[in-house]
Order: structure tokens, then C-alpha cells, then sequence
């Protein structure tokens, strides 16, 4: 697979060279001493560059940064420190006895830095996004127009989705877009909202044209960005700046692509590649997927699901849990819950579940898991169809209420077994959306952007956080305060 590719080169560090081997965040630390006279000369050049760049999108525990000398987890791996998991618990549908900080709003400045700042830290491959892009511009390598235009789309690509997950968690940062100033070691304010945002979309809608619609069926590709991925990067981007024509404009381009709902629920999950998944990250022997490690119970030997299916398997790590009360957002008979196990048998064979010292449902997700793990070779979904049908109805309401909207969402519903919705007032569908894209895309890693942008962040925050307004950002960490010597700009309220 493409990933694997990608995990393996920036494992040996073949591109991720050291300027000066300073950890420091605000230097790039970009390729250095590759140019295009001694490196971008071939395809196989082009292709190696780029897929460097998929180093931060994996599920792994994280790899070494050679450029820095620093170790940071991946994106889209499940330890709590993690994009993906930070994304979740300071909400209502995950908890965490790990990460108490982000449940209870906690966190400060000097809780990013570090080790303890993955997310910040892949400010870095922006920059070195914009080496690539740059140094394959002024290749003159024997390859055609397209296929240099490809790989080029491909890294605008990825520069544009790393600048949005930047921009939602901590706002417009400063990023290094141009390729003069990529060893200019002069610090640089944070860019504005607007011209941060008119970036991320400039990359993705010039990447659009070169890139292939999907990779589905592609094993040999599978992993790398397409028309698809880049679209849903777009989509996300225009909810969270509440653009809803463009918003919608987009989800319509997503649905003309071919895309459908798998028939089942848990299908979505447990069948690779499936023409429901937009874009999802592979799980191999370098990237595992750790979710059913991670909330399975210390004490489980098995459970039955309500679809009557039985999973048997070693005890876990017990890291993360859905609160009961978000298990109670789900209506009887809801397929979804054929993927949350709400009891289970304990290895001395006692029965566990709320009513006698379970502490929330198991949201298993993926449910055709064989063996004890740690580690399963499930990919991990990040864009789905579902998502871009729900978000299409929800941009409609926001424009010209709910009555063209209910044909989306009731697509969803159907396929979980539920009643489609009518007769609801914009507010009242308003409030039903955001509810049904929590049990829709739980443990997907979207429920914070959601309740940040239907306003409800801090009033779904639990009693007894010291949650305020400002936590919709999270703090830039205070070493790259410390590090800009007064010109880098700490976000309100920290």
C-alpha cells in the first residue's frame, strides 16, 4: 500500500534532513540539501517526495521527526495526545481516565509543548509541503506535463488538509507558503483569518483538476488523496466558516462522484475500501489500528452485540468510553448501536453493565475483530459519504430551511433502521442534525468541529469543567511563544 511506502521512507529519514538539527518549532527544517539538480531528476523522485509528506496522516504510535530530532504521535492514532482523539474527548461522546485534562477543559499553553504538542508540531510539513511543490515546479525531470502536475496536486493537497486540521485547533498559525522565505529564519506573525483560509482553499481547489476522482478498489494506491478526499477537506473547511452555499455546492459535487451508503451500518467498517469510505487511513504492519485496544475493558472476555453477534477477546486497555448519556441519544432499534456494546461478560464470568459498575458503552466501532491484538488491520476511516449527505442537509437548512434537506439526512436514518424525519422548524432541525451526525459519525473524530459550530462546545462540556469560551481554540504552545520572541500571538484567553 501507498502508506506503508510513505510510514517506511520517513522512518529511514531519506528526506526528512536536518538544516541545523534544532527542535525548535518555528524553524521548518524542510529538505535542505535536496534540490532539483540532485534529487527531483525522475518520477520515482517525485513519488518518494511526496509520500514523506503522508508521515503525519497515520495511525501509528508516531515516528521520529529527523528533521527535528523529536518524536511525535501520528494524527490519526488513538492515544490521547493524538488530532484524532483531542477531537473527541473534550466532548460529549468520550471519556477519558487518561486525558482528565482535555474532559474537564483543564489544558494551558505549556500543555502543547513538547511531546505532548503532536499536532502543532506537523506545522513543519506545511513548510516542507511547500519545498516539494516548489523544487518539482523547477524540475526538469523527463516526465510529462501530467504526471508532474499530478504529484504536484498532491502535495498542494496535503499542505491544504494539514493547514485545516492547524487552523482547527489552533486558528490561522504561521505557516511558510513561500518557498523564498523557507530558510529565512525571521519570525513571522500568525496570518489573518481571511488570508488564512483563502491558503488552505487556494491549494485544494488547485489541486482538484490533476488528481484521480477516487482510489477505492486501488490497492496499489489506496491511502493516497483524490478528487474525493480533497472535496471533503473543502466541505469541512466551509461548515466550520458556516459558507453554507459553497458548502453545499461542494457536498453536490461529492455526491455526483459515484459514492453510495454501504447497506449496513457496521459494513462501513469492517470492508475495506467499500465505496462508502471517501478517504481512510491503512492499517498495515507499520500503521495498526489501536481502537478496540484502547476501549476494550481490563477485565472483558466477551460481549453481544444487539445485532446478536458475540466477540470474544483478551482484556484491553480501557482508555476511552461513551458516556451513557450520549449512548442515550441513540433511538431503539438504531442499527448504529450494532457497533456500541452496552454490557459484557468479565474474564470470572460475571455479567457487567451500567447497572452494576460499567462506566459507559463500549463504542467498538469495528466489529469483526479476530484475536486478542494489541493491533487490528482495520483502516481508519476519515471521510465518509454519510458525512458529506448530512452536512448537504444541514447547509440547506441553514439556507432555506429544512423541507429540501430531509431527502439527505433521511438516507442515513433509513439505512439505520429509523423513521425519516418531517415537519421540523429550521431551529428544531438545526438541533436534530447535530445530534444525528454524533450518533452517525461517533468516534470519527468530527463531534468537537460540530459542537464548536452549532455553539454548543462549552454548554455540552461536563459539570465541573472550568470551561469558557476561549477553549473553542486550543493555547499555541507557550515554547513557540517563548520561541517568537513577542511576535508570535497567543489565541485569547490563555
Amino acid at each position: 500500500m501507498f502508506s506503508r511506502i510513505a510510514v517506511l521512507i520517513a522512518l529511514s529519514g531519506l528526506l526528512l534532513l536536518p538544516l541545523s538539527g534544532c527542535s525548535d518549532l518555528l524553524e521548518p527544517e524542510v529538505f535542505g540539501d535536496l534540490t532539483p539538480e540532485n534529487f527531483f531528476s525522475s518520477e520515482a523522485d517525485f513519488r518518494t517526495a511526496v509520500a514523506a509528506l503522508y508521515n503525519p496522516f497515520m495511525t501509528d504510535w508516531g515516528t521520529n521527526d529527523q528533521g527535528a530530532g523529536v518524536w511525535y504521535a501520528a494524527l490519526y492514532n488513538h492515544d490521547p495526545k493524538t488530532y484524532l482523539i483531542r477531537s473527541m474527548t473534550p466532548t460529549d461522546e468520550l471519556f477519558s481516565p487518561w486525558s482528565t485534562t482535555f474532559d474537564f477543559f483543564e489544558w494551558g499553553p505549556t500543555t502543547f509543548n513538547g511531546g505532548e504538542g503532536p499536532t502543532y508540531a506537523k506545522i513543519r510539513y506545511v513548510a516542507r509541503a511547500t519545498d516539494v511543490i516548489d523544487k518539482i515546479q523547477k524540475s526538469d525531470a523527463p516526465v510529462t506535463p501530467a504526471v508532474k502536475a499530478r504529484y504536484i496536486a498532491e502535495a498542494k493537497a496535503l499542505r491544504g488538509w494539514l493547514m485545516f486540521i492547524l487552523y482547527d485547533f489552533f486558528g490561522p498559525v504561521n505557516v511558510k507558503l513561500d518557498p523564498a522565505t523557507l530558510y529565512d529564519p525571521t519570525i513571522t506573525p500568525r496570518l489573518s483569518r481571511e488570508e488564512y483560509v483563502a491558503a488552505i482553499e487556494k491549494d485544494l481547489l488547485e489541486a482538484l483538476p490533476d488528481l484521480p476522482d477516487r482510489y477505492n478498489g486501488d490497492a496499489a494506491n489506496w491511502g493516497r488523496v483524490s478528487k474525493g478526499a480533497v472535496r471533503m477537506v473543502l466541505l469541512r473547511l466551509y461548515m466550520h466558516e458556516k459558507q453554507w452555499t459553497k458548502a453545499e455546492q461542494v457536498a453536490r459535487d461529492i455526491m455526483a462522484m459515484g459514492y453510495s451508503l454501504m447497506p449496513y451500518y457496521p459494513d462501513v467498517f469492517n470492508v475495506e475500501q467499500n465505496n462508502e469510505i471517501i478517504y481512510a487511513v491503512p492499517a498495515n504492519e507499520a500503521s495498526q489500528n489501536y481502537w478496540p485496544q484502547e476501549i476494550i475493558p481490563p477485565n472483558f472476555a466477551s460481549t453481544t452485540l444487539p445485532s446478536g453477534k458475540t466477540i470474544t477477546r483478551g482484556p484491553g486497555w480501557y482508555g476511552f468510553w461513551m458516556p451513557w448519556e450520549f449512548y442515550d441519544l441513540f433511538e431503539p432499534g438504531d442499527e448504529r448501536l450494532h457497533t456500541i456494546a452496552d454490557s459484557y461478560v468479565t474474564t470470572t464470568g460475571a455479567v457487567r453493565t451500567r447497572n452494576n459498575g460499567m462506566r459507559g458503552a463500549i463504542p467498538l466501532k469495528f466489529t469483526d475483530i479476530q484475536g486478542d491484538g494489541p493491533g487490528y488491520g482495520f483502516d481508519m476511516p476519515v471521510f465518509r459519504y454519510a458525512e458529506a449527505l448530512l452536512s448537504l442537509a444541514e447547509a440547506i437548512n441553514e439556507q432555506r430551511g429544512p423541507e429540501e434537506a430531509y431527502e439527505y439526512v433521511n438516507q442515513v436514518r433509513a439505512r439505520a433502521g429509523l423513521a425519516p424525519w418531517s415537519g421540523m422548524t429550521q431551529e428544531e432541525f438545526r438541533e436534530a442534525i447535530l445530534q444525528e451526525r454524533g450518533r452517525e459519525l461517533y468516534a470519527e473524530g468530527v463531534r468537537r468541529q460540530d459542537l464548536i459550530r452549532h455553539g454548543k462546545f462549552i454548554d455540552y462540556a461536563p459539570a465541573g469543567a472550568s470551561a469558557g469560551p476561549h477553549h473553542v481554540l486550543f493555547p499555541i504552545p507557550q515554547e513557540v511563544i517563548d520561541q517568537g520572541g513577542g511576535v508570535i500571538e497567543q489565541n485569547p484567553g490563555y
